[in-house]
Order: structure tokens, then C-alpha cells, then sequence
């Protein structure tokens, strides 16, 4: 205190201590002398707030240094210091953004957890309550966080104004709004709260929408495509106008240009220790360049907008939205600008699935119809997705839609979006296949040198073999690898990869030794070595294969003595040869820099999949410089290089026995003497088996309920230990300058299947589609995924297939078995938002075949054939259940199906005509005459003399057929 700052430009502090004799004239006399002495004479600048001048109407300090600065002469200048003072606020230092980051998730954790439970309560029960009463208790809230179970100091936290609920037509996205004491109405609900933690502020904003019609939801999608382009805008070095010049272009290339009157003149403001900075504003006019560690609400919003009579005449009689003529919707979120861009602060979802609700029931229509529905809805998906693409209108196209508009028309249009974007996706990724198939074959080099066998060599000359050798002998040479066979009295050695096998028969008054080898022109078999088959391959069209070789000897103990020599020798260069092949493909791991003088972060007593040697393998997991160290209890260690790591899951512990940390690593690594490309550390909260009492247990029991209390704490504490594990690596991979993420399952989109031998719970995560709990893992990448067919889609099953085709066409596709039909909607909903293109079928397909014909097909992402003009399937289309070609048929039996009310009509009449029919056959039938079935109905007398001569050609060949022998009967 009274100090200069070390490594400052200040030289020189000195403190005036207030006088209250003069009211501290002296002071300011002393000030505007040092101040007039730095200036030589020239003018003085003096610097103020000019906003907050002459505000201050007390006689203090302030006040009293004004009216010093306006009774000087003339040589003072009063220069507005705001914009520069706003400038070097603007950027915000590391504990800064730590504050506004805590009071952003204050905001989010207001909205989620008061907000949200309070108006789905109320939307729920039906309730009444007003505006003004939701905003009170959100603000209760925000003052007092221990109501949500947030442990915050209350003296730290403060409303920074008093929030804002609107609904029912009448919305003011101004931060000057206020929440009127009307009743919600169950429309549209638009939300607004900011609070301030430790005096820096934050701001949220978000929007409801309750049984939306299509306008709506549309003119929502829009706003957060503004949203995400504005987002996009926000990087270091553009102007400030450029976030408001994205959204304008945004608009404008969707051809919404009359939307544009509908944003406000600005989309956000910097925030700070101040609420609202008026000199940062997110405009169209302002110049000032974006900086890394500025921080900004953007408030996206729409108002104005008018929804069309036919929109609310489409809305359900009991929806509140028929009486809305006018409304609005807004997007606010805080977002720090940094040098990788945007990043939002408030995490509460923004898409319409999270803030879309609705109170309609969806049981409206008859039986008849909702079975009608579930046979016709792929043929009305297709037609309406053709429709739409040809005219949009937003209508829709059947009357039996509208009537159930509830439920029936948001699955079918569903659908038919999805197929939709299936078909424009497809398409998109047959092009891009092409790009990368060329890509790939410019850079493939000359590969033949891989495909050529290696000449077997023993011996030099004969010179080198063994000295011990005699004329009439089968020796082993174990150190060259060969065996020494005598032929006609000379030894000649073969190579022990020729040998297919050796058999020594039981022994009788004489030995014998046959020895098998590898020849040509018959299957080489699998354990055949590769150098050898390709030998084999090489010369058997013009070369004299030895296939098999026998010894007669009477002294058993030389060929005993030899057969065991020799299936050593196979057995060693049969391990030596996999373990080449283990390793053939694997890449040098650079050497783990362990960290020196910082803490390292470790987990303990975890345990490892998959495990060395059989055993179960327990250690400790650091993070280092630039990997992960694994040290097992054993002594045993495994490297894993960050830069090696493909991707990082961290899967916490929920309904499962353990929480995991697992790898997917780019590059293969040996796990004692196999290659594994998965490494797992998990530890287990609760036992894999129990044991049960023989007695029964209540289950008010105080043991067990002890037992369950202390299992959920476990499952708390090794949850939390391992996410912080998790977060610490990243941080430390990150500061070394590796990218390094983990990904979370998600296990709202979890389904059961079987992808080995037994059912087990698949959840997707970012990037992978896994199950790490049950061994082997299921792990497949989906940048490596090129298509997904769906087998068995039919509706007498129950449950259909996934198979996941991958890229490299020489690889078989992956396969989940056994998939609940009710699952099938929801994964192929992801799919599509994940851009996989994906077919079904009727049945099992025989993919080995199916590989092995699109390997060699150079053309087979293309539309035509070798001719270039021949039109034909493109890709994986030709797997389609309904194919291109389909949809004018289908178009065609629609027409026909009877879906036009006229149509029904007709339907019902042909219903009514055919039941008469049916009566009036049922009373012909009650009058039948024997004797009318003897009469002809229409024949001549030609007609009968043909039909007689073929009855007698066909007995005629039966009599032939009886007298053929017995044997031969029984043979067909």
C-alpha cells in the first residue's frame, strides 16, 4: 500500500491523505499544478466518465474535484475517457473469466433447475399462475442459491435485474422489459434472467414452445441457424458489425430476406462488472476488433413475427396458440471469444427438441386408421418427401393426416424428412468416395514387391551342411531350420516352412516316417506359411512338387528321435511367424517423457483389460509429458503416447458394476504378446457375483439399507475421482500441445444388441458406436463407417440386424444382432444427424460375397456403367428396399390406395356392394341343384375333344412312370 508496482510505468506514488478542514482544495490545487507542469505549457487533457459527470450531487470528493475542473481556465480540455476505459475492460484477465464463467453456469443452473421444473409444473398440472409470479421465485432463487442445492455464499450472489417472462402474444426482448402480471398462457414462453457472482455479470435468454405448429418450428430453426452463424462470426481480429452482417447474410441466402426487419439493431453487448457496455455493442456500426478474452451476451432474437391463419387453424382446438396473432422468440447465451473461436458459456440446449412440449393427446383417430397407418407410412413418407422436394408448401397432403394431427402427422413427416436427407446424403457421399478413392490410388505406390514370395535359402553351397551328417540319415538342423532328407544316398535339405506335416505311424517290425509337403494344385491350407503359399502360387504352373516322402527304418529310436526334432522345429517356426505377423504392422512408439517437478496426476488400484498373460493385472495409471504410464503390482508397465490415442472415453458408473477410462488407439500396441489396439482401466464399485442369504431379507432391513447407501456414495466418490483423472490428462495433454479429448456415452440413445455371442447395452459417444463393459470390447470408429444396412426389417419380426460396412472394402463389416424394432426410429434418427447413410432389407445378406464383388467394381460409386452411358445404381442404393425407381409406382398406387376422401368414399360404397354380393351368393347357395353342376358351362364340342385327347397323354405318361423299377422310385 503507497507503493510502485514493480515492472509498472508508474515511477513515483504519492497518496493525499482527505482533508476535511478544506474540503480538499489544497489537493486539487496540487493535482492541476503537477498536471500543468507535465504539460510544458500546452494544453491539459483531463479525462472523465462523461456520462456520470455532475451526477454525484453530495459535496464530497468527487463533486468537489468537478467544480475545481470547471472554474480552471481555459488551458484544461475535458476529453470523454468511456470508450477507452470500455476498450481495456473489454479484455478480461484469467480470474476474470473464471468469475464470469461461475456466474454463467449460476444463470444456466437458475434456469434448469427453477425455471424449468416450475413451468413444466405448470404446464403438467394445468396450473394458473402469472408472469410476474415465476419471475418473483426466480428471483428468490437467484438470491438465495441453496433452494436448487447450490452451495454458493449467498453475500457473493445478486440479481442484475429482475427477470423476465413473457407469453401470449405480447414480447419485449429489451433488458428494460418487465413481466407483466398476466396469466402464462400455454403458447410460447419466452424466458430472460441475468445474475452476478462476485459482481460480474451473465445473461440467458431462452424460448418455449408448446405444441408448435410448423411455422413455428420453422421460423425456429431459422433463428438458431442465425444463432450459429453469429457464433461463427466471433473471432479474433473481425469487427464487432461482422456477427450482425452473418445473420443478415444468413437471412438473405435462406431467402428470408423479410426477416431481417425482424432482428434487433443489436445482437448483444460485451459484459463485464457492467451489465450492459453501450460502447461494445454487437451492431451493425461498430469497428472495434474482436479480442481473445472478451466476453459478450449474444441475444439472437425474432420479433414482430406474424403467424398465418392457416397455421392456427392447423394448431388443435385446445392448444392456446389459435388465439396468438403475434410472437417472438429469442436465443441469449454468454460467450467468451477465444483464439479457436466462440465459446458458450451457457450450456442449457438451445435445439427445439429441448425446449419443444406438448399437452395434446396423441390417442385421436380410430383403430382402423392407426392400423392403416402402420402398413402405408414408408409409401406416404416417400410420397410426401417427393412432394415436398418438388413443391414445397408446408401443407398437408391427406386428409387422413389431418385428422390425426397429433401424433400421426409429426412421425410420418418425420420419416419422410429422414428419407429425404437419406437420399440427398447418399448422393453427397458417393462423390466424396470418388475424391477420396483417387485421392488414395495417386499415392498408392508400386505394391508388387509385398505380393512376390522370398526365395528359401538353407544352405550356400554344400559345403555348409553339417559335417555329422550320414548318407542314410534324417537329420534336424535346428539352428538353419531345415531337415536334411537322404535321397538316393545324398542328403538333400529341405527348408522346414516346405513341410506340411510329419506322422509316425505305431511302430511293427519296422519304423516308418512320412513327411507331407506343401505342393501345387491343391489347397495350401491355412497354417501354410505366407512366403511359402506365394511360392507355391509362383511355381506351380511349370514346377515338380514332392508331395510326400516316407523312411523305413529298423531302429525306431532314429526316427522317433527325428519326428519330435522335427515338429519342434514346425512349432517354432509356426510362433515365430505369428508373432512376425502380430508385429508386421505395428508402429514405433516414441519413449514416454516422464514429468519432473510438478505432481503428477494418478489413479490407483485400477485394473486393466485386457491383462498380461492370463492374469488379472492391478496397478496405478500416471499421466506424464506426453502419455499415459501404467504400472501393474506385478512390475509389468504399458506406454500409451497421446499422440497414439485415436479416442478417449470416459464411461461413468450408473446401472453398471464399474466406472472406465478406455483407449481406442490409432496404431496397434503389444500387451505382453499380443497386439491390442483397445486398453481399458476400470475399477469395480460393487462385486461382479454376490452371494444371497438362504433366509429373506426385508427390505426395510437397516444392513442392506446401510450396504445400498454406502454402494451410492462409492459410485459418487469413483465417478468424481475418475472424471477430475480425465480432465487433469486433457489439461496436461493440452499444455504439452497434444489434442486430447474424452468422450461421455450417451446413454439416452443406448439400445440393446448383439455384436459377439451375447446381448449387451451399445451406446454411441461423439465419435464411436461402443460397448466397453463386456469383453471383447465393441468399438467401431465412425469415420471408418461407409454405410449401415439394416437386415430383417419386416413387420413379422420382431427385432432386425445392423451390419456396419467399413471403408476399406477389404475389412467385413461389423455386425449388431438381435436390435428391438422399437429401437430402429431412433437410430436412424442418428444416423442421419451423424451424416451415415444407411438402407434396409428383408433379410440376411451374404456380405463376404457382397465385399468381395464391390472390392473389385472400379466403378461402383459411379450412376453408369463402363460405358458412360447405361444408367445404374450409385453406391450402396442397390441395397434400398424401395429404389428410386419405386417412388412413381408408389405415387401411382397412392392415388389408388384411397387416401382423398372421395376415394374412401368409393371404397366404402364397393365395401357395401360386395357385402350384397355375398348375401345374395349366400342365398343362391341355400337353393343348389345337384344336377346344375352336370351342365357345361360354355364348351363345344372341339374344346371337349382336346381336353379328352390330353387326359389320355397325361395317363399315358403315368403308366410309363409306374412301371419303371423300384430303385429308381425311390431314388426320386
Amino acid at each position: 500500500m503507497g507503493k510502485e508496482p514493480k515492472g509498472g510505468s508508474i515511477s513515483k506514488l504519492e497518496l493525499l491523505v482527505k482533508s476535511k478542514s478544506d474540503n480538499n482544495a489544497k489537493h486539487f490545487d496540487k493535482l492541476l499544478k503537477m498536471v500543468r507542469g507535465e504539460s510544458n505549457g500546452e494544453a491539459v487533457k483531463i479525462g472523465l466518465i462523461k456520462k456520470e459527470f455532475k451526477t454525484d450531487t453530495k459535496d464530497g470528493v468527487v463533486l468537489g474535484w468537478e467544480n475545481k475542473i470547471e472554474k480552471s481556465d481555459s488551458n484544461l480540455e475535458i476529453v470523454d475517457c468511456t470508450h477507452g476505459l470500455s476498450m481495456v475492460m473489454a479484455v478480461k484477465e484469467q480470474y476474470e473469466l473464471d468469475l464470469l464463467k461461475k456466474s454463467s453456469v449460476l444463470s444456466n443452473k437458475v434456469l434448469k433447475h427453477s425455471f424449468i421444473k416450475d413451468i413444466e409444473d405448470v404446464i403438467e398440472n394445468n396450473k394458473t399462475t402469472t408472469h410476474e409470479t415465476i419471475a418473483e421465485h426466480i428471483n428468490d432463487v437467484i438470491e438465495d442459491p441453496s433452494k436448487i442445492n447450490l452451495k454458493v455464499p449467498q453475500d457473493l450472489v445478486q440479481s442484475c435485474y429482475f427477470p423476465i417472462i413473457q407469453s401470449g402474444g405480447d414480447y419485449d426482448f429489451k433488458v428494460s422489459a418487465t413481466s407483466n402480471s398476466e396469466n402464462v398462457k400455454f403458447d410460447i414462453i419466452t424466458v430472460m434472467l441475468g445474475s452476478r457472482y462476485s459482481n460480474y455479470c451473465s445473461n440467458i435468454g431462452r424460448t418455449l414452445l408448446i405444441d408448435p405448429p410448423k411455422q413455428v418450428q420453422q421460423m425456429y430453426d431459422t433463428l438458431l441457424g442465425v444463432h450459429d452463424a453469429a457464433l461463427k462470426a466471433m473471432v479474433p481480429g473481425k469487427p464487432l458489425k461482422a456477427v450482425y452482417a452473418a445473420a443478415v447474410k444468413y437471412l438473405r441466402d435462406e431467402g428470408k430476406n423479410d426477416l431481417v426487419d425482424s432482428l434487433p439493431k443489436a445482437l448483444g453487448f460485451s459484459v463485464g462488472l457492467d451489465f450492459r457496455d453501450g460502447n461494445l455493442l454487437l451492431n451493425s456500426k461498430s469497428t472495434v476488433p474482436f479480442k481473445a478474452g472478451m466476453v459478450f451476451n449474444l441475444a439472437v432474437s425474432l420479433s414482430g413475427l406474424t403467424l398465418s391463419e392457416s397455421a392456427r387453424a392447423s394448431a388443435n382446438d385446445e392448444s392456446a396458440v389459435k388465439n396468438l396473432s403475434q410472437y417472438g422468440l429469442i436465443i441469449a447465451d454468454m460467450v467468451a471469444v477465444t483464439d479457436k473461436g466462440a465459446d458458450i458459456m451457457t450450456k442449457f440446449g438451445r435445439d427445439r427438441g429441448d425446449i419443444s412440449y406438448s399437452m395434446l393427446d396423441d390417442d385421436s383417430g380410430d383403430d382402423d386408421e392407426d392400423s392403416d397407418e402402420d402398413d402405408t407410412d414408408r409409401k406416404l413418407a416417400k410420397k410426401i418427401a417427393k412432394q415436398e422436394e418438388e413443391a414445397p408448401t408446408g401443407g398437408r397432403k391427406s386428409s387422413r393426416l389431418a385428422a390425426n394431427a397429433a401424433s400421426g402427422a409429426a412421425d410420418v413427416e418425420g420419416v419422410a424428412e429422414r428419407e429425404r436427407k437419406q437420399i440427398e446424403l447418399m448422393a453427397r457421399k458417393n462423390e466424396e468416395r470418388l475424391r477420396e478413392l483417387a485421392r488414395s490410388s495417386r499415392r498408392k505406390g508400386g505394391d508388387e514387391k509385398s505380393t512376390k514370395g522370398e526365395e528359401l535359402e538353407a544352405y550356400k553351397s554344400t559345403k555348409n551342411l553339417p559335417d555329422n551328417v550320414l548318407p542314410n540319415q534324417v537329420k534336424v538342423d535346428m539352428a538353419n531350420q531345415c531337415v536334411i532328407l537322404p535321397i538316393c544316398g545324398n542328403p538333400v535339405p529341405f527348408h522346414i516352412s516346405t513341410i506340411k506335416n510329419v506322422v509316425l505311424p505305431d511302430p511293427d517290425n519296422a519304423a516308418y516316417l512320412r513327411i507331407n509337403f506343401y505342393t501345387g494344385g491343391m489347397a495350401v491350407g491355412k497354417d501354410c506359411p505366407e512366403n511359402t503359399a506365394k511360392l507355391v502360387q509362383k511355381y506351380a504352373p511349370y514346377a515338380t512338387f514332392i508331395r510326400e516322402m516316407t523312411f523305413r527304418s529298423l531302429d525306431s529310436q532314429s526316427l522317433t528321435t527325428a519326428f519330435r526334432q522335427i515338429s519342434e522345429l514346425r512349432k517354432r517356426a509356426r510362433t515365430k511367424e505369428i508373432q512376425d505377423q502380430e508385429e508386421a504392422n505395428l508402429v514405433k512408439q516414441d519413449k514416454l517423457v516422464r514429468t519432473k517437478n510438478e505432481r503428477v496426476p494418478r489413479l490407483s488400484d485400477l485394473t486393466m483389460r485386457p491383462v498380461f498373460a492370463g492374469r488379472k493385472t492391478q496397478g496405478n495409471l500416471e499421466s506424464h509429458t506426453n502419455g499415459l504410464r501404467f504400472i501393474s503390482t506385478r512390475g509389468e508397465i504399458v506406454d500409451i503416447m497421446y499422440a497414439n490415442v485415436k479416442h478417449a472415453i470416459f464411461q461413468p458408473c450408473e446401472n453398471e458394476i464399474m466406472v472406465l477410462i478406455h483407449f481406442h488407439l490409432k496404431n496397434p500396441i503389444m500387451v505382453g504378446k499380443k497386439k491390442q489396439q483397445d486398453i481399458q482401466f476400470f475399477t469395480e464399485v460393487i462385486d461382479a457375483s454376490q452371494a444371497v442369504d438362504a433366509g429373506k431379507r426385508s427390505m426395510y432391513d437397516p444392513d442392506e439399507m446401510d450396504d445400498e447407501q454406502r454402494e451410492r456414495q462409492l459410485k459418487k466418490r469413483l465417478n468424481e475421482a475418475f472424471k477430475e483423472f480425465a480432465r487433469k490428462v486433457e489439461t496436461v495433454a493440452r499444455k504439452n500441445g497434444y489434442s486430447l479429448e474424452f468422450d461421455i456415452p450417451y446413454r439416452d440413445l443406448s439400445f440393446t444388441g448383439n455384436p459377439h455371442k451375447e446381448m449387451v447395452s451399445i451406446q454411441p459417444t461423439l465419435n464411436c458406436l461402443c460397448n466397453l463393459t463386456e469383453t471383447p470390447f465393441f468399438v467401431v470408429d465412425l469415420s471408418d463407417v461407409d454405410h449401415v444396412h439394416f437386415e430383417r426389417v419386416t413387420f413379422m419380426s420382431k427385432a432386425f440386424d445392423m451390419v456396419l460396412i467399413n471403408k476399406d472394402f477389404t475389412k467385413q463389416p461389423y455386425r449388431v444382432d438381435m436390435i428391438a424394432n422399437e429401437e430402429k426410429d431412433s437410430i436412424q434418427e442418428w444416423l442421419t444427424d451423424m451424416e451415415i447413410s444407411y438402407t434396409e432389407g428383408p433379410m440376411n445378406l451374404n456380405w463376404k460375397q457382397i465385399m468381395a464383388h464391390v472390392e473389385g467394381d472400379d466403378r461402383f460409386y459411379m450412376d453408369t456403367e463402363e460405358d458412360e452411358v447405361t444408367p445404374k445404381e450409385a453406391g450402396w442404393e442397390f441395397l434400398r428396399m424401395f429404389g428410386k425407381d419405386d417412388d412413381q409406382d408408389e405415387e401411382g398406387s397412392e392415388e389408388e390406395s384411397g387416401y382423398s376422401e372421395q376415394s374412401e368414399e368409393e371404397s366404402e360404397e364397393e365395401e357395401d356392394s360386395a357385402d350384397e354380393n355375398f348375401d345374395t351368393e349366400e342365398d343362391d347357395e341355400s337353393e343348389f341343384d345337384a344336377d346344375e353342376d352336370l351342365e357345361e358351362q360354355g364348351m363345344d364340342w372341339e374344346d371337349m375333344e382336346r381336353e379328352a385327347a390330353a387326359d389320355d397323354r397325361r395317363k399315358k405318361r403315368e403308366g410309363e412312370e409306374d412301371e419303371r423299377p423300384a430303385k429308381r422310385k425311390r431314388r426320386r
